[in-house]
């Protein structure tokens, strides 16, 4: 007995496919009202979803339009910060990563205002002016720490090549 000798059953009868209609017959005597695109490529497709207006009741059922997502799924983006450009031009000039470095012992504070009337962010509360400093010091401890990373491995990086010449010359 063969692992691919499965019982067929011949009795189940076999229906036919529908035959598929898509072009119409012109007729001579209907006048010329087709799409020149149409009398182009041949005959006026039948049934087709593209050939006809749309109803109240089926655009009623459609989808909704796309909107953007609700707040509580959406992230809030990040600020740019300056540790985040040492970071990145770091990689073109590695002593821009000991400047992020310093980033990590200097303090982020308002930017000092003349008058009272040329404060930073006026429109906005002291509470809120808080909650940005925050986020943005929280952002460029993040960059400047990675800056830091990223020195550390470029240093142990230059010790071992610096140790293997060494060794090889020697």
């Amino acid at each position: 007995m063969s692992i691919f000798a499965t019982p067929i059953d011949c009795a189940s009868p076999i229906s036919a496919p529908s035959a598929a209609v898509t072009h119409l017959e012109r007729s001579s005597s209907a006048p010329n009202t087709t799409n020149p695109v149409d009398d182009f490529f041949g005959s006026r497709t039948r049934d087709s979803r593209h050939d006809r207006r749309i109803s109240a009741a089926e655009s009623a059922a459609a989808p909704p339009p796309y909107v953007d997502a609700p707040e509580y799924t959406a992230r809030p983006q990040e600020p740019v910060t300056l540790a985040m450009f040492l970071f990145k031009f770091g990689f073109l000039f590695p002593p821009f990563w000991i400047m992020g470095v310093i980033i990590l012992m200097s303090p982020l504070r308002a930017p000092p205002a003349a008058t009272p009337s040329a404060a930073w962010l006026p429109e906005k509360t002291e509470s809120e002016r808080q909650a940005i400093i925050d986020r943005m010091r929280a952002a460029e401890l993040k960059w400047a720490k990675r800056c830091l990373y990223a020195l550390l491995a470029f240093v142990v990086l230059v010790a071992v090549i610096a140790v293997a010449a060494w060794a090889t010359l020697r």
